[in-house]
């Protein structure tokens, strides 16, 4: 993206909590609407997306934090595909101006309500991105990422990108107080991988195809194999992606290769795979997914589509295929990855997903960077 589509306006700092007395700027109440402050209030400096393609690095409110509600000062946080698709305007339910930014660890401030006691100030902790009613059938069901009443951060309410953020106290996790925080930043898109890997029904022995092998394909296919896939394929056009993915042991194919579909053929003798992830989003990736899945098999859409895609339901049909969709994850899984990465039984490979750490005040340039394909996984940015 150009520099002129693209812009940073860098607000000079005072001090953690500096004052002002009236000035218009960003809260996090009333879904992040911008308002003018009437009395003193704390302030701090925060990444903030005030209409298409323009982020800007601004002071605002410090969130203000009511029952059920932590505050916490932000280490690290790293960029998803879905902050670009906030800032490119592509994201169906997202409101301007936010803050983006989901992927995150910090260090605990203060905690009201139910669990508060459970923490102190200093804690390390990680939290679930979003806020759910805990009262609607999908939440009754253990289905809180897709609450009737979902306000998820960087989307609908203010995100990471910021000096601080507030988490509902029951989604905050504490992490030990020796793991590398760049690490613990990834618990949001473990989790992701975790609850999609566990919503496809995948059995130990079965096999998976990824279709995608950017950061969240990655991690599906870690996960995958640590659950019992025999077998994981990955289907990649980025060359440094695939030898990425064979040092880590996984089988990888171009799809763009002339011997694509005997490649295909020939790994699973023609059977298909037990569970497809089209990771994606692209219309090829979805009619392979449905091409490559077993008589039977499950395919799991997870990635994000720019416009609707036709499928064939001919060979779903035939094949008596069943597909699945997945947003963000369930609490449970969150706090999966949280237990998975404490164990690092895979930290290794999590940790080799991280292909660059930007200061916050180069927020505009990690933006840039990540919206250019090249040789990179994960990007971070330090907030200190």
């Amino acid at each position: 993206m150009s520099q002129k589509n693209l812009s940073v306006r860098l607000a000079s700092r005072t001090q953690v909590f500096p004052e002002k007395s009236s000035e218009t700027i960003v809260t996090e109440a009333s879904q992040c609407a911008v308002q003018p402050i009437k009395s003193r209030k704390p302030v701090m400096k925060a990444a903030v997306i005030d209409q298409k393609n323009s982020i800007h690095l601004n002071e605002i409110a410090v969130p203000e934090i009511r029952e059920g509600e932590a505050l916490i000062r932000v280490r690290y946080c790293g960029i998803c595909g879905s902050d670009l698709h906030v800032l490119h305007g592509q994201h169906p339910t997202a409101k301007f101006p936010v803050v983006p930014g989901h992927e995150f660890v910090g260090e605990l401030v203060e905690a009201k309500g139910v669990g508060a006691d459970k923490f102190q100030p200093g804690d390390m902790v990680v939290a679930q991105p979003f806020f759910s009613c805990g009262n609607c059938e999908p939440c009754a069901k253990g289905h809180d990422n897709v609450c009737r009443d979902l306000h998820f951060m960087g989307a609908h309410c203010n995100g990471a990108f910021a000096e601080y953020v507030k988490v509902a106290t029951r989604k905050m996790y504490k992490i030990p107080a020796d793991m590398d925080l760049k690490l613990a930043a990834l618990a949001e898109p473990v989790a992701v991988a975790m609850h999609d890997v566990r919503r496809s029904g995948l059995q130990a022995g079965e096999t998976a195809l990824v279709i995608g092998g950017g950061p969240i394909g990655m991690l599906i296919a870690m996960v995958a194999r640590q659950a019992g896939a025999r077998q994981v394929v990955i289907s990649e056009l980025n060359a440094f992606r695939c030898e990425f993915a064979r040092k880590l042991g996984f089988i990888t194919v171009n799809p763009a290769a002339p011997d694509f579909d005997a490649q295909m053929q020939a790994l699973t003798n023609g059977k298909g795979f037990d569970v497809t992830f089209e990771v994606s989003g692209s219309k090829p990736g979805i009619v392979s997914a449905i091409q490559y899945t077993t008589i039977g098999g499950m395919v799991m859409i997870v990635g994000m589509t720019k416009e609707p895609y036709p499928v064939n339901l001919s060979t779903m049909f035939t094949k008596e295929l069943r597909m699945q969709g997945v947003r963000i994850h369930a609490q449970y899984n969150f706090i999966g990855a949280v237990e998975m990465l404490k164990s690092g039984i895979l930290n290794r490979e999590f940790a080799a997903l991280i292909s660059k750490v930007y200061p916050f005040e180069q927020i505009e340039q990690a933006f840039q960077f990540v919206q250019v394909p090249g040789d990179y996984f994960k990007v971070l940015v330090e907030i200190k």
